[in-house]
């Protein structure tokens, strides 16, 4: 064997002696570093089964997760992948994170005033794989959701992206609240059994047939179509058409917003009109329902 072939080779085992240095380094950094900031964060608390490091694909794993956010929502996750995430600021500036067999209870810590109602409408949880991108521009005080989607096998899938201005991730306050603006949305929701699940627990409750409770949601529907038309708002009108042609065929409705000047969060509570609050947001509907009218 030439001393090239030697050099190669005897180059070959360093290199792999420290690629399993460095990855297990870095394990061991990361599970400090994590353990440490959830023992700084109040009222956060994290178990996981494994960590593991994949350093060549930026790569962070953890197994079996079960996790209490500060604000009292509680998740598990078979697996929750993180590779992208800002280092340099507290509130990270732009992540993008994965988590499989994602489980959220139906409580009132995970969903609020919500709860009832969607007990009431015979859903106790939500499972499925979801994922998170966003970036940050601090410049222009501008949050952009790439994608924050969930996939529920049963219920269905949805996907969300949006944009906020007027936010400070560098300094969160309640009273960022008051300035911040919602410049576009949109929501795609593919249907698998919710509608259905909804249908009939609705039914049950009435005490009426499922075919006789979306007649008479979509009649309601249609009610409050006209009543826009009379009010010479087409942009309230069509969405409530749409929600009409879902109900009746539940297949793909795809929800957006586009308001001309970007719309100010705080209207959302100030107890506006329905109907005009969907024309400053420029509302549309579009399904891949048919029509059935």
């Amino acid at each position: 064997m030439n001393k090239i072939a030697k050099f190669l080779i005897s180059f070959g085992v360093f290199v792999v002696i420290c690629a399993v240095a460095l990855n297990w380094f870095v394990h061991s950094e990361v599970r400090k570093e994590l353990d440490r900031t959830v023992a700084q964060t109040p009222g956060l608390t994290l178990t996981y089964d494994n960590l593991s490091v994949d350093i060549y694909d930026h790569m962070v794993t953890l197994e079996n997760v079960n996790a209490t956010l500060p604000s009292g929502q509680h998740f598990s996750a078979d697996t929750l992948r993180i590779d992208d995430f800002d280092q340099r600021n507290p509130i990270p500036h732009h992540a993008h994170a994965t988590a499989s067999r994602l489980s959220c209870a139906v409580t009132p810590e995970n969903f609020g005033e919500w709860t009832d109602i969607m007990l009431k409408s015979g859903i106790d949880s939500i499972v499925g794989n979801i994922e998170l991108d966003y970036t940050y521009d601090a410049t222009n005080g501008i949050l952009t959701l790439e994608t924050l989607s969930m996939d529920d096998p049963k219920l269905g899938h949805a996907m969300l992206t949006c944009a906020v201005d007027g936010i400070d991730l560098n300094d969160m306050r309640l009273e960022q609240l008051v300035g911040l603006r919602l410049d576009n949305a949109t929501l795609r929701f593919t249907d698998r059994s919710l509608t259905k699940t909804v249908v009939r627990n609705w039914s049950a409750a009435m005490n009426m047939s499922e075919t006789l409770t979306v007649a008479t949601i979509q009649h309601e529907l249609a009610g409050l179509a006209e009543h826009a038309a009379s009010k010479e708002n087409d942009v309230a009108e069509d969405v409530m058409l749409g929600l009409r042609r879902f109900m009746g065929d539940p297949a793909t409705m795809t929800v957006s917003i586009s308001p001309k000047e970007p719309f100010p969060v705080l209207y959302f509570f100030m107890g506006r009109d329905i109907f005009e609050t969907m024309q400053l947001l420029n509302m549309k509907i579009v399904t891949t329902s048919s029509d059935g009218i």
